[in-house]
């Protein structure tokens, strides 16, 4: 009986000791951590699961940014009153040492009417690198007209942009009295939609915001933002904070609802083509006027479909490096048709949806990494083998004990235990 017992503890601790070296080699996913805290919007969209299972991270993906300035406000400070500049957001993690900044505004250049430079590029750029933190960063800056916008489209794209991003806000055509330069024309016409049109054909994606119309009067979407190569996104409410009060509006905003500002597409039209989180946090008081971001005062929140449509552009970088096969057309289409809404069909506010990161990649016909255990070692597999042989010989030692006596209560309890042994996961 004493051998049975110290051969049911070798089996018993032979089970324990597998399981735990072949624990060991059980590949676990790693939940994603991002350097702005953005969880509440990418558990939303599904970026959580294309970092956590699919090992996303736009590697490999280079996103241009086209909007006011990147690296030269003069009223840029962090919520300590720090001055915050791309060295410090460097320095903290929030960007990438090697950003190629093509052109930065001001520019020695006397066509630039602008109010002065905020960094709303880098403030972009800052939220592209917490979704997808492996891609390159360009910026070009928009400030100078549409000529200048034009020309920028053109050099992200000679410089090697998988995807381009603006937020540019120019005027209607039709605005009496508007410099020219300033004047953002329909589609086709205009040298901002003649450049999307260029580097679209050149395979390169392009994403722009909705716009943000006051409240009276109403404006709709126009210019370059109607371009059917362009993928046009409109805003809707998801900072971390289950809701906010729209003072201009009159409104409470609930996390998941369209923004009471995002532009209207006008009738008939497919625009906006899908909506995308706003009120995201950035490591400094954009312009002067943001307000502290819900959960962390650390940081402030962007509202508007400014950071919509860069929101968008990170996800189709992670996209992209999922499929690098897969054209504009593909990615807009996946986005489109996968987006959430919660009304049926197209919406003149709400496009098709909310985009769903999870559920486009498997329009691109990518399936997520599947968890495996590697080979174990020789010593783990040796150990497998001398548990096979002590079971084996208890087995033939209780089969013995069998023949020559009935058995006892102890034997049964023995038995009772062998069945009770904890089973290799």
């Amino acid at each position: 009986m004493r051998d049975l017992r110290l051969l049911q503890g070798i089996v018993t601790s032979g089970v324990i000791a597998t399981t735990a070296a072949l624990g060991s080699f059980v590949a676990k996913v790693q939940a994603a951590t991002f350097t702005l805290p953005i969880e509440a919007a990418a558990k939303a969209t599904g970026v959580d699961v294309l970092r956590d299972r699919y090992g996303l991270d736009g590697t490999g993906i280079t996103i241009g940014v086209i909007s006011n300035s990147f690296d030269t406000s003069p009223i840029s400070f962090d919520s300590s009153g720090r001055v915050d500049n791309y060295t410090t957001n460097v320095a903290n993690g929030y960007l990438p040492p090697n950003v190629q900044v093509l052109r930065d505004y001001p520019d020695p250049d006397p066509t630039i009417t602008e109010d002065d430079p905020t960094d709303e590029g880098r403030a972009i750029s800052q939220l592209i690198h917490a979704v997808a933190p492996g891609a390159k960063l360009a910026f070009y800056t928009g400030a100078g007209g549409v000529d200048v916008v034009g020309q920028g489209i053109q050099a992200l794209g000679a410089a090697g942009a998988n995807i381009i991003v603006d937020d540019i806000g120019l005027l209607p055509q039709d605005t009496p009295d508007a410099p020219s330069n300033l004047l953002d024309l329909e589609p086709p016409n205009g040298p901002i939609n003649q450049a999307i049109n260029t580097v679209f054909n050149q395979g390169i994606s392009y994403f722009t915001a909705a716009g943000n119309s006051p409240r009276e009067p109403r404006v709709p979407i126009y210019g370059h933002s109607n371009n059917p190569n362009a993928l046009t996104v409109g805003a809707v409410y998801y900072g971390n904070a289950q809701s906010y009060s729209n003072q201009s509006f009159g409104v409470v905003v609930e996390q998941g609802q369209v923004e009471p500002f995002s532009a209207e597409g006008n009738p008939g039209s497919l625009k906006p083509d899908v909506v995308a989180p706003d009120a995201l946090p950035i490591s400094f008081n954009l312009g002067g006027g943001s307000r502290p971001y819900d959960d962390d005062p650390r940081f402030f929140t962007f509202f508007g479909t400014s950071i919509s449509a860069p929101y968008t552009a990170a996800v189709a970088a992670l996209l992209q490096q999922a499929n690098p096969n897969a054209t504009p057309t593909d990615i807009y289409n996946a986005l489109r048709n996968t987006a959430e809404s919660p009304l049926p069909g197209f919406d003149s506010r709400y496009g098709y949806g909310l985009i769903r990161a999870d559920r486009a990649i498997l329009a691109l016909g990518v399936q997520p990494k599947p968890t495996t255990i590697p080979e174990p070692s020789a010593a783990p597999a040796l150990l497998c083998v001398s548990v096979l042989i002590a079971s084996l010989l208890l087995k033939r030692t209780q089969h013995k004990s069998k023949a020559i006596t009935q058995p006892s209560d102890s034997l049964t309890f023995v038995h009772s235990g062998l069945k009770q042994l904890p089973e290799a996961s």
